[in-house]
């Protein structure tokens, strides 16, 4: 049985830190017409849905007991997440003729950046005991 992390409400605290970023900042590329604003919105889910996935198969193991399944898991959850990268780059790129490059890799990378932000800006001293 699988016993969840204690430190999982800071991952989703990342989470929902990437998914509100990835939904707002294509406003910002509106200006620049619905392609750059809908090409942003696609960068931004193809950095948050591999990094989604990453979390999911990471965190489902806790304690010094489950340290070969936290291994094993956090392999397979990388791999994963830079197939599932890689996959919906080769689905935008092959079927979305439109699309904004620059709007596209501007969302991608506002959306990983978010990974550094997000302890920042948080109210929450970091524990000295981890």
């Amino acid at each position: 049985m699988a016993v969840r992390s204690p430190h999982i409400f800071i991952v989703r605290r990342l989470l929902l830190t990437q998914l509100a970023i990835s939904i707002f900042f294509p406003l910002a590329f509106l200006p620049f017409g619905m392609n750059a604003a809908w090409s942003a919105l696609a960068g931004g889910f193809a950095s948050f849905i591999p990094n989604a996935y990453f979390a999911y198969r990471t965190f489902q193991y806790s304690g010094a007991r489950a340290v070969n399944a936290i291994a094993r898991s956090m392999f397979a959850g990388e791999i994963g997440k830079l197939a599932l990268m890689a996959l919906i780059f080769i689905v935008l790129f092959k079927y979305q003729k439109t699309l904004n490059h620059g709007a596209l890799f501007s969302g991608f990378i506002v959306v990983q950046l978010s990974v550094w932000l997000t302890p920042l800006l948080s109210n929450r001293k970091p524990n000295s005991s981890i």
